[in-house]
């Protein structure tokens, strides 16, 4: 049974073999020229018309979103792959950087405190320097710092004003306008769901 598909394929020219793999691995990437803006089409359009012809419709849709889940899922285990490679050949890469910068580290620290002015030093295969990262504040129990702010230094307290948004929703649609609010109702949409 398998040797009939495979003489059509052995008989297939080499561009044909690659046309139908790539339209296969990406099917998105096929160009339809009938779909361009601008094209003269001579398809007819296509009318939902009868119960048929909204079940067909529905069945087209469902099948769409089943396809675009299966490219999500392929394109997330992909990814997943290749930052799983990265990450496991940046490993030699990353140690010998860490290795290398903390033996570094004190012949530089050494070497900037002997200057004046810079803070970095020039070798023949590249520049070294330090650089003071920026101070970093942890708040480690908020309702204790907030308290002792407000009665030590109120300055660093912050009061905070917004709007309820249920609040302001039923007044405007009760007919109240509200200056810098705008709103509208809420319109019919579409939706499709499987029966499975």
């Amino acid at each position: 049974m398998q040797a009939p598909v495979l003489d059509s394929i052995q008989t297939m020219p080499q561009a044909d073999v690659s046309l139908s793999l790539s339209r296969i691995l990406y099917p998105d990437l096929e160009q339809d020229s009938s779909l361009e803006p601008g094209s003269a089409s001579s398809v007819p359009s296509f009318q939902v018309d009868s119960m048929a012809k909204a079940d067909w419709a529905v069945s087209r849709v469902l099948d769409s979103r089943a396809r675009i889940a299966r490219r999500e899922d392929l394109a997330i285990a992909l990814h997943t792959r290749i930052d799983a490679w990265l990450s496991k050949a940046n490993t030699t890469d990353v140690s010998s950087i860490t290795f290398l910068s903390s033996l570094l580290l004190p012949f530089v620290s050494s070497e900037v405190s002997k200057q004046h002015r810079s803070r970095s030093l020039l070798l023949p295969s590249g520049s070294i320097g330090l650089r003071k990262s920026p101070d970093h504040l942890e708040i480690t129990d908020r309702d204790t710092a907030l308290a002792y702010c407000k009665v030590q230094h109120p300055e660093a307290v912050i009061i905070k004003e917004d709007l309820s948004r249920s609040a302001v929703k039923a007044l405007v649609f009760n007919g109240e306008a509200i200056p810098g609010v705008i709103a509208e109702l809420g319109q019919d949409t579409l939706y499709i769901n499987s029966n499975s």
